[in-house]
C-alpha cells in the first residue's frame, strides 16, 4: 500500500506530504484546486511521463517521492530480490527528480535504476484508472487488451507466443521481399558481373606479371644495341677478328711465355699462374657471352606481342584496379557476387518454404490464442453482468464478442468489441455507440472490481471514474469502491458527496493564494471538516445549519452501510 507520499516543487504544490490510510481514501476538493497534481505526482512517482514544465515556477529542481509497505506483497518482494534491493522493514521509498535542465533520476531506496526497472517494479505496487481508460473503453481497438489482462498467465504466455512467432515471419517476408524487388535488376547486374568475370578471367593475370613484361619490353625495344654490344664484346673476349686474337687467346700466350721463365725467378713463375687464371675467367665469360648471343634471337614479332599483353593489362587496371594484383581481386570479389546472386533463385526457393512453415505455424497459434479468448470472453461477460447487477445494471446483458480477423496480426487473429444492452429487449450494440457517461463508469468500476485479484496489485487510484453518475447510482458505485478497498487500498478523486462520505479517510485538496505565489494544499478532514465538504459537495449553503446537517446524516448513514457490506 501508499503509505507516505511527498511532493516539492510540482505544479502549484511547493511542499507537501500527505500519508494515506489502509482501506479506502478520498480526495476532493473545488475544480482547480489540485486534484490532479497530487494523480500525476503519484504517476510520476510509479514512472508516468516526465515533463520539466512540471516543475513549480521559479524552481530548478522538482520532486516526488512514494513510501510503499511491500511486507505483504511477494511480487514486489521478487522484484526487489531480483535487483538486489532491500527495504527496511517492509518498507521502500520511490523517488523521482527532474530538473530544469531534462535530467530525470528514479531512485528505489537510494539506489538509482533505469526508468524500466522502475516500471517493472511499480507495476506490482498500484494501478491509476481515470478519464483515459474511459476513452480506451469508448474504443473498441482497446477492448482485446482489457480481455487479454483479464485472461492473465495463460493469455499472455499464448500470445507472446503469437507475437515472436509473427515477428519470425515478418522477418522471413522482408528477406524475401528485398531478394525478389526489382527482378530487371537484378537481370542487369548479373551481366554487368558476368561481363567483369569473364574479362579478367580470360585475361589470365599472374601476380608480379606486369613488372616482368615491362622489364622484357624494355630489352625488346633495345635489342639491336644489345646483339651489337654483346656480339661485340664476344670478338674480343672469345672469338678475335682475324686481325688480333682475342683476349683469352692472348693471355694464354702471354701465360704460356712466363711459364718457359718461370723456372728462372718465383717472380715470373707467379706471374705466369696469375696471367693463366685471367686466362680461364677470360674463357668462362667467352662461354657466358656466346651462351647470351645465343639467345639474343627474339622473335621477329615478340615485340609486338609483350606490347599488346601489356596494353591489355594497361585497360583492364584502368577499370577494375591499379595493379595486376587489385585487378584479380577485383575479379574474385564480382565472381562471389555473381554466385550470390544466382544463388539467390534457391534462396528464393528456401525462404518461401520458410515463409510457408512460419505462416502456418502463426495461424495455428492464433487458433489456439482465440479458443483461449472465446472461453475468457464467456467468463468475462459473465462476470461483468454479475458486477454490474450490483451496481444497479441487472438487467443489463453485456457480451465479450470475439470475431474472426482476414489476416495474422502480432496480437492474434481476433477483433474484440465489448456489446451491451442496457434495456430489456433491446438487441446488443457496440458499447462505444450506446453506453452513456455513466454507464461507460459502471462498466469501468466492474471491470477493475474483477481485475483486483488478477492484477495483484496492493494499491488502485480512481481518478474521477465516477463521471455521469449521480444520486443512488453514486451510492452504488461508491459502495463498490469500499467492497475493493477490503482487500485493497483505493485511492479515489470524487466530486460525489455520495462516495466521499464512504471513505475510510477523506482528504482536502484546496488552493491557497498568497500575496506573490498560488499554493495547493492537502490536509486530512477531521469529522467537522468532513461534514462541512460534504455540505458543500451537495450544494448547500456554506456551514448553514441544514448543509451542515445533511452533511453529518450522510456521514453517519456511510458509516452504517459501510458496516453493513
Amino acid at each position: 500500500m501508499l503509505v507516505e507520499l511527498t511532493i516539492k516543487n510540482i505544479a502549484l504544490i511547493e511542499s507537501l506530504r500527505i500519508e494515506f490510510a489502509q482501506g479506502f481514501n478520498v480526495l476532493t476538493g473545488e475544480t482547480g484546486a489540485g486534484k490532479s497534481i497530487v494523480v500525476d505526482s503519484i504517476s510520476l512517482a510509479l514512472g508516468g511521463r516526465a515533463d520539466r514544465d512540471m516543475i513549480r515556477t521559479g524552481a530548478e529542481r522538482g520532486m516526488v517521492q512514494a513510501l510503499f509497505d511491500v511486507s505483504g506483497n511477494p511480487r514486489a518482494q521478487a522484484v526487489l530480490q531480483s535487483l538486489d534491493i532491500e527495504g527496511e522493514d517492509g518498507l521502500i521509498a520511490i523517488r523521482r527528480e527532474l530538473s530544469r535542465s531534462g535530467r530525470n533520476i528514479c531512485r528505489v531506496c537510494d539506489v538509482v535504476v533505469p526508468l524500466n526497472t522502475l516500471k517493472q517494479l511499480t507495476a506490482t505496487l498500484m494501478d491509476i484508472h481515470g478519464q483515459h481508460e474511459h476513452q480506451a473503453l469508448m474504443n473498441p481497438a482497446r477492448h482485446l487488451d482489457f480481455l487479454d489482462a483479464f485472461g492473465g498467465e495463460a493469455h499472455a504466455a499464448q500470445r507472446d507466443r503469437v507475437a515472436a512467432l509473427y515477428a519470425e515471419r515478418s522477418h522471413v517476408a522482408s528477406e524475401l521481399k528485398r531478394l525478389m524487388n526489382d527482378v530487371s535488376e537484378r537481370e542487369r547486374l548479373v551481366d554487368v558481373l558476368s561481363f567483369q568475370v569473364q574479362e579478367i578471367s580470360a585475361a589470365k593475370l599472374k601476380p608480379g606479371e606486369e613488372q616482368k613484361l615491362e622489364k622484357k619490353l624494355g630489352l625488346l625495344e633495345n635489342a639491336e644495341k644489345i646483339r651489337q654490344s654483346v656480339e661485340g664484346a664476344t670478338t674480343l673476349v672469345y672469338q678475335g677478328d682475324g686481325r688480333a686474337p682475342s683476349a683469352q687467346e692472348a693471355l694464354l700466350r702471354a701465360a704460356d711465355a712466363m711459364d718457359r721463365i718461370g723456372p728462372l725467378n718465383e717472380r715470373y713463375a707467379a706471374l705466369a699462374s696469375r696471367l693463366r687464371e685471367l686466362y680461364y675467367g677470360a674463357q668462362d665469360v667467352g662461354y657466358e657471352l656466346q651462351a647470351l648471343l645465343d639467345d639474343l634471337d627474339f622473335e621477329p614479332d615478340l615485340l609486338d606481342k609483350v606490347a599488346a599483353r601489356l596494353d591489355a593489362i594497361k585497360k583492364l587496371e584502368r577499370k577494375y584496379g591499379a595493379t595486376v594484383e587489385e585487378v584479380i581481386e577485383f575479379g574474385a570479389k564480382a565472381a562471389d557476387r555473381l554466385n550470390g546472386i544466382k544463388g539467390s533463385d534457391t534462396a528464393i526457393t528456401e525462404l518461401k518454404k520458410r515463409y510457408k512453415a512460419a505462416d502456418s505455424a502463426l495461424r495455428e497459434a492464433c487458433a489456439d490464442l482465440t479458443a483461449v479468448r472465446r472461453e475468457s470472453a464467456s467468463s468475462l461477460s459473465e462476470r461483468i453482468c454479475e458486477q454490474l447487477k450490483d451496481l444497479g445494471m441487472g438487467k443489463t446483458r453485456f457480451e465479450v464478442r470475439v470475431e474472426p480477423l482476414a489476416k495474422p496480426t502480432a496480437a492474434g487473429m481476433d477483433g474484440v468489441e465489448f456489446m451491451i444492452s442496457p434495456n430489456p429487449g433491446e438487441p446488443l450494440r457496440p458499447l462505444a455507440s450506446i453506453a452513456s457517461g455513466g454507464e461507460i463508469s459502471r462498466v469501468m468500476l466492474a471491470l477493475k472490481a474483477i481485475s483486483v485479484d488478477s492484477e495483484g496489485v496492493d494499491a488502485m487510484v480512481f481518478d474521477e471514474i465516477d463521471t455521469g453518475v449521480s444520486g443512488r447510482m453514486a451510492q452504488v458505485v461508491g459502495e463498490k469502491m469500499c467492497l475493493i478497498a477490503k482487500t485493497r487500498q483505493v485511492l479515489s478523486i470524487t466530486h460525489l458527496p455520495q462516495i466521499a462520505a464512504l471513505g475510510d479517510a477523506h482528504f482536502l485538496v484546496e488552493k491557497v493564494a498568497g500575496e506573490d505565489r498560488t499554493d495547493t494544499h492537502v490536509r486530512l478532514l477531521d469529522e467537522a471538516g468532513r461534514v462541512r465538504e460534504l455540505s458543500r459537495l451537495v450544494g448547500g449553503a456554506q456551514d448553514s445549519e441544514s448543509s451542515l446537517s445533511h452533511g453529518a446524516h450522510m456521514l453517519k448513514e456511510a458509516a452504517e452501510r459501510k458496516a453493513a457490506l
